[in-house]
């Protein structure tokens, strides 16, 4: 029985409100671009400590891995344990560092109430999101010794613990996604973007479940009459969220054609901020690109199930896939900060 199917957890923060924040860019309004040049520069702070967070909760899985590796005897326990203890006081202490920051971020000093609710989610997603970190430290490290008795129903027990707190961590993130859905329209490119995160995500979950109802039985529960859940109902209903994905990815990518057709001539007012606005849209039609590569990374995984020959190497494909998701986010967030700083000396130059 294989110890860990360890699944990378999507947390994509893409909380830029894309036509509803930009449209009216290039308006005369200085109170629009002040906020908006504190927003960027609370989302480069807020975004930082999510990436050094989403570190640590990735360099985990090298433990799981040596956890695995204890099982199956490639590893001695010496050995094993030591590699722990490195391991271990290495990621603590990026977790610890990264959480004091979580005190300090950055505080936008706003001139009008705009983007205050999306600061308030954020900071409040940051908050579980830390909090989901360190339950997943506790699972990795509770697996780790449990994988030195030996003992299968223990090793499962905190097997079935770490794969609910990567549950934990999706469902959190779709619930802020979903508020960023709520404020917006659905011509919006932004929109789709953030519906196919959703269900990319929940296939993901499905997926977890399926795996989790494979270990379920009476030696993990503890409850002699416990069914489990149907394992191919939960792969029936991954499969279902995942054309949906697909689907808000198609349905976007066409959105995005519309609005920027409909939009273009709102930022003619200079050739700086046409190119800028070229630049967010060509961005925008990356992202999707990059969500129908992943979707297609899951078909993989949801194919062979149960079996997981190819996991390996969609692993490693979707690690890249989700840096170069990252990558597009921070590009955005920049690029939003030029045009900010560009709008409100052009605004003040006009007063």
């Amino acid at each position: 029985m294989k110890l860990q199917y360890r699944v990378i957890v999507l947390l994509l923060i893409c909380v830029l409100s894309f036509a509803k924040n930009l449209a009216a860019a290039p308006g005369k309004s200085t109170a629009l671009f002040h906020d908006l040049n504190e927003y960027t520069r609370y989302l480069e702070s807020s975004t930082s400590l999510y990436n050094e967070l989403t570190e640590v909760f990735t360099q985990t899985s090298a433990i799981d891995d040596l956890s695995q590796a204890v099982l199956m005897e490639t590893v001695g326990e010496e050995k094993a344990l030591q590699e722990k203890r490195r391991m271990s006081a290495a990621i603590e202490e990026k977790f610890k560092t990264a959480s004091k920051k979580l005190d300090s971020l950055y505080q936008p000093n706003f001139k009008t109430g705009r983007f205050l609710p999306q600061v308030k989610e954020f900071n409040g997603y940051l908050k579980e999101y830390t909090q989901t970190i360190r339950q997943s430290l506790d699972d990795t490290y509770n697996l780790f010794e449990a994988s030195l008795t030996k003992d299968l129903s223990v090793v499962n027990r905190f097997d079935l613990r770490s794969r609910k707190t990567i549950i934990r961590a999706l469902e959190g993130e779709n619930q802020l996604l979903k508020l960023r859905m709520g404020q917006l329209e659905q011509n919006n490119p932004s929109f789709h973007l953030f519906k196919s995160i959703v269900h990319s995500n929940q296939s993901l979950v499905y997926l977890i479940k399926a795996r989790i109802s494979e270990m379920e039985g009476p030696e993990v529960t503890g409850v002699s009459n416990y069914v489990p859940e149907n394992e191919a109902s939960f792969v029936k209903i991954a499969n279902i969220e995942l054309r949906t994905s697909k689907k808000s990815v198609e349905k976007g990518a066409e959105t995005l054609k519309q609005w920027a057709q409909a939009n273009k001539h709102k930022f003619t007012i200079s050739q700086d901020f046409s190119e800028i606005f070229q630049s967010l849209v060509l961005s925008f039609a990356n992202s999707f690109h990059v969500e129908l590569k992943i979707n297609s990374a899951f078909q993989t995984l949801l194919d062979e199930y149960p079996g997981d020959k190819s996991f390996d190497e969609v692993n490693v494909r979707i690690d890249s896939l989700i840096d170069k998701r990252m990558s597009l986010q921070s590009d955005r967030i920049q690029l939003v900060a030029e045009m900010s700083n560009l709008g409100k000396t052009m605004s003040s130059s006009n007063q």
